[in-house]
């Protein structure tokens, strides 16, 4: 062998050195994407098999624990016993091969309330520039992901025929919405997630009992919406939302009324300048609301405000829906305060019982701009206070309400599951397939490869 072939042996062998390790990613049999909600510089923690690979230049990059991420210049920076590391493209913390002591502890993870908490989860990371700070994907198999979905959705403490409809309605739904979206979110936008963290051996044995289980309308998952409280009965989709889905119909639902149930008789009260700033009102005020229009199963449709003018006297009539609100869901945050369900009354705090000129009686919301009788001719009845004389005392009234309460049973959008009436109908002996078709019609319960 000549001098000259050992060198280019020695050349091509120094090349080989410098070559990127491959990225050998985890693989998930059913995987699932969530968008995490890190603050803008946290801390993760990897144990076990991972690797973190730069997704511009597909480099690994030897780490040590922890890695601090965080963004600078619309890059992501991942910071490794003080040495940083930029990508425009971000990192992938990547989970080698699976295996079930396997996770993450993410720093940082905002919480409701506007907290922030370590959370610890399954699978691998994707780090990618943000608007003004890193987001932060976990991808992992479904399985894994329903073991951090149904505790955070039903208590983990509840039948275990509960906790497997709860699982087979997640995982269905889950499946559902990626086929059209990229990725889930962590919150109720999507379903709760809550990692490894949240796990529970009970609601665990549950995912794992119905592994592969699925919830279908025509072979295919359906979105498995479901809820806490019915109110004792549940809605056909068209009546909360816009669309007809033919598996969400409206079913009567006596199980929903656990004796534990506390969503039965909930009461909420707003403030009538709220409710009238909500119609986008200036010179006149909200005098009465009633609701004009409901389902068969009670579901408000539509809601009717008269509004006073008291400069000029004047009283219109404006309807809620469809001028202020997109759908009969939206009335549970359309008054400027958050109502449990769309099954209320509302009635405001000035009701009083008048006399007519001809001598009948009637009870009303509201006297504001009403003719009043006096020893001096009519005068209209303004807002504010109106003075009524007894024999021993002068007393005052509202001529309008001050405020309005809301009353109604239930708690969620009435679709699909009803979580409390899933947990009744397990306690009475109903099995998951057969609380899944109670609430979801002419669906099959099955397993899918």
């Amino acid at each position: 062998m000549t001098m000259k072939s050992i060198r280019w042996i020695v050349f091509v062998f120094s090349l080989l050195l410098f070559i990127p390790k491959s990225v050998d990613a985890a693989s998930y049999p059913t995987p699932v994407k969530v968008k995490l909600l890190p603050t803008a510089t946290f801390l993760a923690t990897a144990n076990g098999n991972y690797q973190l690979i730069d997704l511009k230049t597909k480099q690994v990059i030897p780490f040590t624990n922890p890695i601090v991420f965080s963004q600078t210049n619309g890059a992501v920076v991942a910071t490794i016993n003080g040495v940083s590391y930029t990508s425009t493209s971000g990192f992938l913390l990547d989970e080698v091969t699976r295996g079930e002591q396997h996770d993450v502890t993410i720093s940082s993870i905002q919480q409701a309330g506007g907290t922030s908490a370590p959370v610890i989860y399954r699978g691998s990371f994707e780090i990618t520039p943000g608007k003004t700070a890193p987001n932060l994907f976990n991808t992992l198999d479904m399985e894994d992901y329903l073991k951090g979905v149904v505790p955070g959705e039903m208590p983990s403490s509840w039948h275990k025929e509960a906790l497997k409809a709860q699982a087979v309605a997640a995982r269905s739904y889950a499946y559902a919405q990626l086929k059209n979206t990229s990725f889930l979110q962590m919150t109720v936008a999507s379903q709760v997630y809550g990692g490894k963290s949240k796990e529970q051996a009970s609601s665990t044995a549950a995912v794992n009992e119905t592994a592969g289980v699925y919830a279908t309308y025509q072979n295919e998952p359906i979105s498995a919406y479901f809820h806490s409280s019915s109110g004792g009965n549940t809605e056909n989709s068209e009546n909360v939302w816009s669309s007809d889905v033919p598996y969400i119909r409206s079913v009567a639902d006596p199980y929903d009324r656990h004796p534990s149930n506390p969503h039965y008789g909930w009461n909420t009260k707003v403030a009538t300048s709220t409710v009238s700033s909500r119609f986008k009102l200036t010179n006149e005020q909200v005098v009465s609301l009633r609701v004009t229009q409901r389902t068969n199963a009670g579901s408000v449709q539509q809601v009717e405000a008269t509004v006073y003018n008291a400069a000029t006297g004047q009283k219109r009539v404006v309807q809620a829906r469809p001028s202020f609100v997109s759908s009969s869901d939206a009335f549970r945050s359309f008054f400027g305060v958050s109502l449990k369900s769309i099954a209320f009354d509302v009635k405001g705090n000035a009701n009083v019982k008048i006399k007519r000129a001809d001598g009948s009686e009637q009870t009303v919301d509201h006297i504001a701009g009403y003719a009043l009788q006096t020893t001096s001719g009519q005068t209209t009845i303004a807002t504010g206070n109106a003075s009524i004389r007894t024999e021993n005392e002068t007393m005052y009234y509202p001529t309008a309400p001050t405020e309005f309460t809301f009353t109604g049973n239930g708690w969620g959008h009435r679709l699909g599951m009803s979580q409390w009436g899933a947990r009744s109908m397990a306690e009475k002996g109903f099995t998951y397939d057969q609380i899944l078709k109670y609430y979801y019609k002419g669906i099959e319960v099955k397993k899918i490869k």
